[in-house]
């Protein structure tokens, strides 16, 4: 079976962003967001994609954006208007999906997730940008792992993982 897999990371009040950008430093997060995009089909926002401004290795990058008219430069980075042609494009693949953001991009995917995969900051960050409050009744907690603040992570931070019921 086609896993949606959704991995973000967020504070206390569910910041994901902060002028654009990720608003902490915290390589294992990183890692775990590469290590599960990796070999799958890599669905974002526009504004997602533009703060990171290149496709990344390994992976297949999908934008989607409302903006009927927006084509990225790279010719291997695929672009979507919509939730029905991000579907005929998963049927298409026929491989693991895994949802990277924005806000915008995790609302309209979550009724389709299969999997999360959340990155708990602890604390409260100057955010801009928020996911929505995730209705954890519909999915069981397989794992959480701490991780403390050290000279590598500004923050102390649990990574849980969660299976649609």
């Amino acid at each position: 079976m086609t896993k949606i897999k959704m991995v973000w990371a967020e504070d206390r009040q569910h910041a994901i962003g902060k002028d654009g950008g990720i608003p902490w430093h915290m390589p294992d997060d990183l890692k775990l967001f590469r290590d599960e995009t990796v070999n799958t089909l890599m669905i974002m926002g526009r504004p997602t994609w533009l703060s990171i401004g290149r496709p990344l290795p390994k992976r297949t990058t999908v934008v989607m954006t409302r903006q009927e008219d927006w084509t990225s430069s790279y010719p291997e980075v695929k672009v979507i208007h919509s939730i029905e042609e991000a579907k005929h494009l998963m049927a298409k693949e026929q491989r693991d999906i895994t949802i990277a953001g924005g806000a915008a991009v995790y609302r309209e995917f979550m009724p389709y997730a299969t999997d999360l995969i959340i990155t708990r900051v602890d604390d409260v960050i100057d955010g801009d940008t928020f996911v929505d409050e995730v209705d954890l009744t519909k999915f069981q907690l397989k794992s959480s792992e701490p991780h403390a603040k050290d000279d590598d992570h500004d923050y102390a931070f649990v990574i849980e993982r969660y299976e649609r019921i």
